[in-house]
C-alpha cells in the first residue's frame, strides 16, 4: 500500500522529544521492525517498509498485512498526514541507480552512543532530478547477535550504551537515483550520511548492478574449474561434466544479470541479509584500552586479542534507529517551519461546488460545501496577506450564483481598492458610497410617523451601541431630539422663527438633534428649542423640548442651569455630535434607500446586490478619492447599518432558507460595525451570536473579516471562531497569532509562517455529515487580478 505524506499544518518547534520518541517507537511497531522473525519468516518479505523523497515530496510503502493504520502511524510520526495513491511516477524518471555502503575502514565514533533524541532527527534533502528510496527491514536473530558483539568490541563495554541497540532498530539499504552516476553516488552517499550512525570516516557509494557478483564468481569458478580437470591425474571421465556444469551455471548468471538491468530490481533490493559469514578485523590499540583508559591486562599475553567484530551487517545495509526512520519520513517542507507548506484537499471535499478556497499541494482547486455556507464563514489576517481577495473570491461566487428572492449586501472598508474588483465579480452592483453624497443611502429613521421614526432610531442606537454607550434617559434624550427636528424641518416658517431668535438655520435633521443636544452650546440649543417650540405649535414638539431643556419658570428663567444641562445631555451629545461631523453622509436632498424596500425588491427583481462602502473611494465623474470617513464616524454609521440590517431581517426573512432564498451578509472589517468604540465592541456583539445560532432558518450567508482577533474579545471571539469555516492568514505577531490558530485548530508557528496569499483554513465535509475535517493549507487564487472564481 502506498501512501504520500503530507505536511500537517503543525510546528516542529511544538514538538518534543519525549513525544516524537513514542510517535517514532509505535511506528517501528506498527510496521514490524520491533517483532521478532519466526522459524518460517526468511521467505517472508512483508515486514519494514519503504522510503521515497522527491524534492519536498515523500511516499512511503506499507505491506497490506499491516493496513492504513500503520500509513498513519508512520505519518503521526513524522508529523504528517497521509492520503492513499499508487506508486510513485518519480521512481520511473533516474536512470541510474546507486547504493552506499560501509568501507572496511570504517569504526564507530561517540555519536553512536549519545542519547540526545535531536540528534535522531536526520535531513534527507534529495537534489534536484534525484530520487532516493530506503528500503527498511526488521533485522534477524543472527544479525542482532552479531550487533551486540560488534558494539561490545567498538566500544570494550556494555553494547547497549548505543543507540543502533535500541528499540525499534532496522536495517535499512540507502539508494539514490539520478541522470548519471556522478549524480547517484553523490546523493546516495549523501543520504546515507545524513542518517547520523557514527560511522567514521564516513560512507561510501557505487553504482548498483544486480546480479553482476553472482556472475563474477561464476565465471571465476568455470576458469578454475578447467584447468583442474585437464590434469592427468583427472582421468575420470565424469569429472568433465564439472566444467560443463559451471559454463551451465554462468550462462544462468549472465541471463539473470541481464533481466536484472531494469532499474525496478534496483529499488526491490532489499538490505542484505548473509548468515554464513561475520565480518572481522585486525585488533588496534584501542580495542585493548578498558573504560578507564589504561591496557588491558591481557594485552601482552596469550589472551590478547587479534581480530574483533568489523561490522554486523552486510556493508549495503545499514543500521538505521526508529527515530532516524522518522525524521526521515517528514517532508521537506514539514522542517521548514520558517513556511508553512501546503496541504492536500481532505476527500470528503472532492467535488464540492462552493466557493474556492484555495490550491492544495497538488494543485486541485479546493471548495467548500454549499451548505456550510449557512454556517458561516470567518477569515482573519494581517493588511496585505490577502484576506480581502479571498473575500472578494466568495464574494464573486455569491454574485454569479445570484437569484430572484436572494440578496446581497457587502460591507466593504476598502472601496478604493474593492470597488472596481466587486464591480467586475458582482454584475449589477448598487454601490452605497456612505460619504459620496452621489449614490444612495440607507436610511437610518424608516418609514412611519415621526414620533415611530424618532423612536426607531432611538432604539437603533442603544442596541448597536450598547446600554453602557447609550442608557435609558440617553434613549429618550435622543428620541425627542430626533422626533423635534423631523417636526421642526416639516414647519412652513421655521426659518423665520429661527431668524428671530437668532439662530442658524439647521439643514438636515442630523444637525439638528445634534445642535437640540448643546453640540453648538447651551444657549444654541435653547434658542433652537424655542424657535421649534413656536414653529410647530403642537404639544408633542413642547413636552419633547421641556423634557430635553427643563423648560421655564413663571418668572421665565430656566428651571435647569445652562452648567447642569450640559452635563446631562453631554452623553447622546457626543453619539450625535459623531453622526453631524459626517456632513455629507446626510446631506440635504440626498436619495435613501431603507431595509425593507431593499428585501421587498429581492422578491420579484433578481438585481438586489449591494456593496455598502465605508472607506473612501473614486466618486463618479470627479478626478480623484473622497474624503475618507472620521473612525468614530465610519464606526457609528457602520454600526448603525448592521443593526438596521439585522432588524429588518427579524422581521421580513424569517424561513428563507426552507425557500430555497439566501441572504448573503458579507463584512470585509468586522470592527467598523461592531459600534463607535472598537475597544468594547459596542453592541452588535450580540448579532454576530444571533447569526450563528439562529440565522440558517433566515437564510443568512455570514462571511467576516478581521485584521486582528484580539479585539474581538470573549463571546464575540466565540462568536465568530464558532462558525463552521475559519480561516487565518500571515499574523507575524505572537500575541495575534496565537488566538488565530487556536480558533483554526493550528498553532502559532504555522500561522506566523504563512505565506503572503496562503490560508490556514477548517471547514465541514457536505452533508448529510457535514463532519468537522482537519484544518488545510491552501495557497489562494489572486481572484483581484481575475482569477476564476
Amino acid at each position: 500500500m502506498w501512501f504520500e505524506l503530507v505536511p500537517a499544518p503543525r510546528a516542529d518547534e511544538t514538538d518534543d522529544d519525549a513525544g516524537f520518541q513514542r510517535d517514532a517507537k509505535a511506528m517501528a511497531d506498527a510496521i514490524g521492525l520491533s517483532s521478532r522473525p519466526g522459524w518460517l519468516d526468511w521467505w517472508r518479505h512483508d515486514d519494514g517498509c519503504r522510503l521515497v523523497a522527491a524534492g519536498e515530496r515523500r511516499w512511503v510503502e506499507v505491506s497490506d498485512r499491516y493496513g492504513q493504520k500503520a500509513g498513519e502511524l508512520v505519518a503521526r510520526a513524522a508529523n504528517a498526514s497521509i492520503r492513499a495513491c499508487g506508486r510513485p511516477d518519480v521512481l520511473d524518471r533516474p536512470r541510474v541507480w546507486a547504493h552506499s555502503f560501509v568501507p572496511i575502514s570504517a569504526s564507530l565514533a561517540r555519536t553512536a552512543r549519545d542519547g540526545e533524541p535531536s540528534l535522531e532527527r536526520p535531513r534527507l534533502d534529495a537534489g534536484e532530478d534525484t530520487v532516493i528510496v530506503v528500503n527498511v527491514r526488521r533485522l534477524g536473530w543472527v544479525e542482532s547477535g552479531r550487533l551486540s558483539d560488534w558494539l561490545g568490541d567498538e566500544y570494550n563495554m556494555q553494547a547497549d550504551t548505543s543507540k543502533l541497540r535500541g528499540e525499534g532498530l532496522g536495517a535499512c539499504r540507502v539508494m539514490a537515483g539520478g541522470a548519471d552516476p556522478r549524480t547517484a553516488m553523490d546523493q546516495a552517499k549523501r543520504a546515507a550520511n545524513a542518517l547520523n550512525l557514527g560511522l567514521v570516516p564516513g560512507l561510501s557509494a557505487h553504482v548498483s548492478r544486480p546480479g553482476l557478483g553472482v556472475l563474477l564468481c561464476m565465471l571465476l569458478l568455470t576458469v578454475v574449474s578447467v584447468p583442474a580437470v585437464m590434469l592427468p591425474s583427472m582421468t575420470a571421465g565424469w569429472l568433465m561434466a564439472v566444467p560443463l556444469l559451471m559454463l551451465a551455471m554462468t550462462a544462468g548468471a549472465t541471463v539473470r544479470w541481464r533481466l536484472r538491468r531494469d532499474p525496478v530490481n534496483d529499488l526491490s533490493q532489499r538490505p542484505r541479509h548473509y548468515w554464513w559469514r561475520a565480518r572481522r578485523r585486525w585488533a588496534r590499540a584501542a580495542d585493548l584500552k578498558t573504560r578507564m583508559a589504561g591496557d588491558d591486562q591481557n594485552a601482552d599475553g596469550p589472551g590478547r586479542k587479534r581480530r574483533v567484530h568489523a561490522y554486523a551487517f552486510q556493508r549495503s545495509t545499514l543500521p538505521l534507529p526508529c527515530g532516524a526512520l522518522a525524521a526521515l519520513a517528514a517532508p521537506s517542507g514539514r522542517r521548514n517551519a520558517s513556511v508553512s507548506a501546503l496541504t492536500v484537499m481532505p476527500d470528503q471535499l472532492d467535488g464540492c461546488d462552493g466557493p474556492v478556497l484555495g490550491v492544495d499541494a497538488e494543485r486541485r482547486t479546493v471548495r467548500m460545501s454549499v451548505d456550510a455556507l449557512y454556517g458561516g464563514v470567518m477569515l482573519m489576517g494581517e493588511p496585505g496577506g490577502g484576506k480581502s481577495n479571498m473575500m472578494h473570491g466568495v464574494a464573486g461566487w455569491m454574485g454569479g450564483r445570484h437569484r430572484t428572492g436572494d440578496v446581497l449586501v457587502d460591507f466593504e472598508s476598502k472601496g478604493v481598492d474593492a470597488q472596481p474588483v466587486l464591480k467586475r465579480l458582482i454584475p449589477g452592483l448598487l454601490v452605497i458610497d456612505v460619504n459620496d453624497p452621489a449614490t444612495p443611502m440607507i436610511d437610518l429613521l424608516g418609514a412611519g410617523s415621526n414620533v415611530e421614526r424618532a423612536g426607531r432610531f432611538a432604539d437603533l442606537m442603544q442596541a448597536a451601541l450598547g446600554v453602557q454607550q447609550i442608557g435609558p434617559q440617553s434613549r429618550i434624550q435622543l428620541r425627542d431630539a430626533t422626533f423635534v427636528a423631523l417636526e421642526g424641518l416639516a414647519a412652513a416658517d421655521l426659518g423665520a422663527r429661527c431668524n428671530a431668535c437668532n439662530v442658524p438655520v439647521p439643514s438636515g435633521w442630523v444637525e439638528y438633534a445634534a445642535r437640540l443636544l448643546g453640540r453648538n452650546g447651551v444657549m444654541d440649543a435653547r434658542m433652537l428649542g424655542r424657535a421649534s417650540v413656536f414653529a410647530c405649535d403642537t404639544h408633542g414638539v413642547r413636552d419633547a423640548v421641556e423634557r430635553l431643556h427643563g423648560g421655564v419658570s413663571d418668572k421665565g428663567t430656566p428651571k435647569i442651569r445652562d452648567g447642569e444641562l450640559a452635563g446631562l445631555l453631554r452623553a447622546p451629545m457626543n453619539k450625535m455630535d459623531v453622526l453631524a461631523s459626517a456632513g455629507r453622509v446626510f446631506a440635504p436632498g440626498r436619495r435613501v434607500l431603507s431595509w425593507a424596500s431593499v428585501i421587498r425588491r429581492s422578491a420579484h427583481a433578481g438585481d438586489v446586490r449591494i456593496m455598502v462602502n465605508l472607506g473612501a473611494a473614486v466618486r463618479a465623474g470627479v478626478d480623484g478619492r473622497h474624503a475618507d470617513l472620521p473612525d468614530g464616524a465610519r464606526r457609528l454609521i457602520g454600526a448603525l447599518l448592521f443593526r438596521g440590517l439585522k432588524d429588518e431581517i427579524v422581521a421580513s426573512c424569517a424561513g428563507w432558507q426552507a425557500r430555497g432564498r439566501a441572504m448573503r451578509v458579507l463584512v470585509d472589517e468586522l470592527t467598523d460595525v461592531l459600534g463607535a468604540d472598537g475597544d468594547t465592541g459596542g453592541g452588535n456583539a450580540d448579532i454576530l451570536a444571533w447569526l450563528r445560532e439562529k440565522g440558517r432558518a433566515y437564510g443568512v450567508q455570514l462571511v467576516a473579516g478581521t485584521q486582528n482577533a484580539v479585539q474581538l474579545e470573549g463571546g464575540l471571539l466565540a462568536s465568530v471562531t464558532g462558525l463552521m469555516t475559519v480561516g487565518t492568514f500571515v499574523l507575524r505577531a505572537d500575541l495575534t497569532a496565537g488566538p488565530s490558530a487556536v480558533a483554526v485548530g493550528s498553532d502559532p508557528a504555522t500561522v506566523r509562517g504563512l505565506p503572503l496569499h496562503t490560508v490556514l483554513v477548517r471547514t465541514v465535509g457536505p452533508p448529510p455529515d457535514m463532519a468537522g475535517l482537519p484544518p488545510m493549507i491552501l495557497s489562494v487564487p489572486h481572484f483581484d487580478a481575475g482569477a476564476p472564481v
